[in-house]
């Protein structure tokens, strides 16, 4: 049955009711119709608008804002598409949606309580500028009122916040090579927050990238004080995720290895800002860094790094560690041929930007371009973004930092075991390798703390023989050091390369030792360097490249008692003891020394380049020469060989079992150095050297004597043949020489004594001096064949011409030229008479000797007694004017006696004597006399008459030749007689010449001049 269906009739009581109340029905629907056009339409107009003045008018920025809804319902609200940026169009921030969900029991609990809060792919630009403003400070709307010290934030309390899809990047043009990083996508959520004062809201964080890296987060945190305190831990992080994020590229990879950390943190905003970190391990394992152009190439490696209890707060600007562990650590460096280091092209290029943000404090996290489902990406966000936050606040509270707030860092254990490094210096040819291997390494209490010491222990060993100990005490601030040094078995040929780069030598062995300890300090930004202790060469052996021959060799040489100290410069040596030292000195056929040869191979080029007027440089009077002290030094069994290649032929010498002491060496000027030294010229001949000098100052004062003696002149061979013209048969050499100097004034002595020195062929050298070199001997050598002789040198060293050698050669070629040239003066100084010596004089006409002449001839003879090596040949002197006049006088006195040159005083006796003077001469020519004309007349003197009679009688008795000839002959027995009435002087030595020779004329004498052979 079909019934209609009809609509209930209203009750009689609600229609009175609604129309009682139909006009308040009416304004609550309206007003519910226009609070849903208002919170559907109305409110997201005006907040768009509001929020565009805002940004536009307060803030001076640009904005763009997509949709905006509200539903005034559910009282929830969303914006997308949010982008706020600068008005030159650099952005800020934006997010594409945030959604907000509110609750009506804001109202009675007089809070926000916000039921959910999503954000979705925030995005925010920080960058600090070039003058150190923080761009977001833009958003900071200006105003003149500061808030209130008391201010609190306002309640708020969120269900969820969840902030997903997000990115933070970091643009820092304050520095000198700018830097750029970014954090994204960034992922977190948040349950149950309130900003209630202290109220504690946790969170947990936990993640796994598809490399197998394990990271996770947790914690809680306050917004009132704002801080927060938690656990992280990161296990397992690949070094290739951390090479994947470093853009661009540096120059390094990090090619293997892996790092394991976990730790705590602690942070607070007030009342200062605090942050506090601390790691129990952070572990690293089978590390190595490779260059990127040659991933092969590794030349850092460390199987095993371990750091335990790190403590990091931000607060106290404290970095410490209990202990740093590293095992098995590899370094590979080698200078190049340019001089540059390998390990320079690790951190070439773009990695000085990155080390120069690591120095200024930075954040490291660099920019990725994974995409924002990344599991690597977002693994590392939550780090990166801690970071960038602390590098944001690091800079606005750095800028006011004061000095005493730097940082410092500590351990208080790092030791490094069983570390290795290989370097390699390529410069060289060939290169040079030196192996450290193994090196164990310990240090304490390191610390860049002021004041604060560390102690260091090291041992090291150095390619595989040497050792290096050391155990230090270091202050880093301010800088001093102390170290205990035992350094043995380096063996020195390593350094072979270098030495033959500047010298011709090679060095075959020898092993370094030191022990002893080196201080170092700081002082007005000078080190000052002090060292105590000793040094050791042992087996040191060298030889010249050229010769192929021993150079420098001894068995031992240490150097005791070192106190060094380089501010006030001063060096101090207790002893120095040489065992067995050698040194071989050669001159070459060309003249040159073997040892500039081996020292200097550029040659005299080189030397003239250095000694050039124009590259001199004048001492300066602020950097004085190191003042040295050298309490003994002594040699045991020394040696050295002499050759001189030079001459034809050649020549050779040995010095050998040298000994002795030189005690108080000091470049003190004041100082006088005791000399005792002994040894032996070719075995038997004795050498020794006594005196006092200032041997590191020598040309301010020495006295010094060297005594050689019984030495072979034969040795001296060479040498004789080229300049004395003659080869030596026989001799012995004993010298004394000795030298003076003081203040660079020479005063030389040399006593050479030459015993039975016989010559033997002539060489015909054209080298030989021009002078009758046996003559000089004969002159020299006394009865016993002994030549002792002295020669004085004196001079300058200021002199640039002054060299002893060539001084001494010319002081023995002026002794024996004036020997030969004046050998009577040589043997009147040696025996009384002078150059005397060589004349005898005689009264004219007479042949006896004078008692003066007597004299003179027997000194003549004990000196040739004395030289017997001399003859003396005796001429046939005369001198024909002053004899022949002095023989016609003895016969006209023979005649008349009055012929003595008698004057009569009165006229009466001249005139008598003239009477006498006619009848001799009537007697003896048979003629009376007869006058010239002026002479003839009555007044003529009678003393004219007699002059003219005297002169006409003494023409007649002039002497013949044979006459003079028998004088000469009488005068040249009458000196023969003299010499050999000496019993001691040979007969065979004293000559009489067979030719008559003219004299010289003296005055009432005639000289005759005898000749030495």
């Amino acid at each position: 049955m079909n019934t209609a269906y009809s609509a209930p009739e209203p009750s009689a009581p609600f229609l009175p009711w609604l129309r009682r109340h139909r006009l308040a029905l009416i304004l609550a629907v309206s007003l519910i119709l226009l609070y849903t056009l208002a919170g559907f339409f109305l409110v997201p107009r005006i907040a768009r608008a509001q929020l565009q003045a805002f940004v536009t008018e307060t803030l001076q920025q640009d904005v763009s804002v997509g949709e905006i809804r509200f539903n005034p319902y559910v009282l929830d609200a969303s914006i997308s598409e949010l982008q706020i940026s600068q008005r030159d169009g650099a952005p800020l921030l934006g997010f594409r949606n945030l959604y907000v969900n509110a609750q009506l029991s804001s109202l009675w609990r007089r809070a926000v309580v916000l039921k959910e809060v999503q954000l979705a792919a925030p995005d925010v630009d920080v960058v600090i500028a070039a003058d150190g403003t923080l761009n977001l400070a833009a958003l900071s709307p200006p105003s003149d009122t500061p808030p209130p010290s008391d201010s609190t934030p306002p309640r708020v309390h969120i269900g969820t916040l969840a902030v997903y899809e997000g990115r933070v990047g970091l643009t820092d043009q304050s520095r000198s090579q700018p830097f750029t990083a970014a954090v994204t996508p960034i992922r977190f959520t948040l349950r149950d927050f309130k900003t209630d004062a202290d109220y504690e809201n946790a969170y947990e964080f936990t993640g796994t990238t598809l490399s197998g890296e394990q990271l996770s987060w947790s914690g809680d945190f306050t917004v009132q004080p704002l801080g927060s305190k938690g656990e992280f831990s990161v296990q397992h992080l690949k070094a290739a995720t951390l090479d994947s994020l470093l853009s661009p590229a540096p120059a390094f990879k990090l090619s293997s290895g892996e790092a394991s950390l976990s730790g705590s943190y602690r942070f607070a905003a007030t009342p200062a800002l605090s942050l506090a970190v601390e790691l129990p391990l952070l572990q690293v394992n089978d590390f190595s860094l490779a260059e990127r152009s040659a991933p092969e190439n590794t030349p850092i490696e460390v199987p095993q790094l371990a750091i335990h209890q790190v403590v990091f707060s931000y607060e106290q600007r404290q970095l410490k560690a209990a202990r740093v562990d590293v095992d098995g650590a590899k370094l590979s460096v080698a200078l190049e041929a340019d001089g540059s280091l390998s390990l320079q092209r690790l951190f070439a290029g773009s990695h000085a930007d990155a080390e120069k943000v690591i120095a200024d404090g930075s954040s490291t996290t660099t920019a990725s371009n994974g995409s924002p489902e990344s599991p690597t990406a977002s693994a590392t966000s939550a780090p990166a973004s801690d970071d960038t936050a602390s590098t944001t606040t690091t800079v606005s509270d750095t800028s006011s930092a004061s000095p005493q707030d730097d940082w410092h860092a500590s351990v208080d254990l790092i030791e490094l075991r069983n570390a290795s490094v290989l370097a390699e210096d390529r410069s060289m040819s060939p290169s040079v390798t030196v192996a450290l291997n193994p090196i164990q390494l310990g240090i304490r209490d390191w610390s860049t703390q002021t004041g604060q010491t560390m102690r260091i222990e090291s041992a090291v060993t150095l390619n595989d023989s040497g050792q290096l100990n050391a155990t230090a005490s270091v202050t880093l601030q301010p800088l001093q050091a102390q170290a205990e040094l035992d350094i043995s078995g380096i063996e020195l040929p390593i350094i072979q390369p270098y030495l033959a780069r500047t010298t011709a030598m090679t060095l075959h062995t020898g092993t370094l030792g030191a022990k002893g300890t080196l201080n170092v300090s700081q002082s007005d930004e000078t080190p000052v360097i002090g060292f105590k202790g000793e040094i050791s060469v042992d087996n040191l052996r060298t030889t010249d490249r050229l010769l192929k021959e021993d150079f420098i060799k001894w068995q031992r040489l240490q150097v005791a008692g070192i106190d060094y100290a380089s501010t006030p410069a001063r060096l101090s040596i207790d002893r120095i003891t040489a065992d067995q030292p050698y040194a071989r000195v050669v001159i070459a056929q060309d003249t040159s020394l073997n040892v500039a040869q081996v020292l200097n191979p550029g040659g005299e080029q080189q030397d003239a380049e250095a000694t050039a007027p124009e590259t001199q440089q004048p001492a300066s009077a602020n950097s004085p020469a190191l003042p040295i002290r050298i309490a003994r030094v002594r040699v045991n069994n020394g040696a050295a060989d002499f050759a001189d290649y030079s001459i034809e032929p050649s020549f050779a010498a040995g010095l050998m079992q040298l000994q002795g002491d030189i005690t108080g060496l000091s470049t003190d000027p004041a100082s006088r150095a005791k000399v005792q030294l002994a040894g032996r010229v070719d075995r038997y001949a004795p050498v020794d050297i006594r005196g006092e000098v200032n041997l590191l100052a020598a040309a301010v004062y020495t006295d010094l004597s060297l005594d050689f003696n019984n030495i072979e002149l034969t040795t001296f061979n060479p040498y004789s043949g080229k300049f004395a013209g003659y080869n030596i048969s026989k001799g012995k050499l004993a010298t004394r020489l000795h030298y003076k100097v003081q203040d660079r004034a020479l005063d030389a002595s040399h006593h050479i004594v030459l015993d039975n020195l016989e010559f033997g062929e002539r060489t015909d050298s054209k080298d030989a001096a021009p002078i009758p070199i046996k003559l000089a001997v004969a002159l020299l050598k006394d009865r016993r064949g002994i030549i002792d002789l002295d020669l004085p040198v004196t001079g300058t060293l200021d002199d640039p011409e002054f060299k002893l050698g060539p001084v001494i050669w010319k002081a023995v070629m002026n002794l024996l030229t004036k020997i030969v040239t004046a050998p009577f003066a040589a043997l009147g100084a040696l025996f009384g008479g002078g150059e005397e010596l060589a004349f005898v004089d005689f009264a004219p006409g007479a042949a006896a000797l004078l008692a003066s002449e007597e004299e003179k001839l027997a000194t003549l003879a004990r000196a040739l007694v004395e030289r017997p090596q001399l003859r003396l040949s005796v001429p046939l002197t005369v001198v024909t004017a002053s004899d022949s006049e002095a023989l016609a006088r003895a016969k006209l006195v023979e005649l008349l006696p009055i012929a003595d040159d008698t004057v009569p005083e009165d006229e009466a006796e001249q005139r008598s004597a003239l009477a006498s003077w006619e009848q001799a001469f009537k007697e003896h020519t048979g003629t009376a006399a007869v006058y010239p004309a002026e002479l003839a007349t009555k007044d003529a003197s009678p003393l004219s008459r007699v002059e003219h009679l005297r002169t006409t009688l003494l023409a007649q008795f002039a002497p013949d030749d044979a006459a003079l000839n028998d004088l000469a002959r009488q005068r040249a027995r009458s000196v023969q007689d003299a010499l050999l009435a000496n019993p001691e002087l040979a007969p065979e030595r004293v000559f009489i010449t067979g030719e008559r020779a003219e004299g010289s004329a003296q005055p009432d004498a005639v000289r005759m001049e005898m000749k030495l052979e």
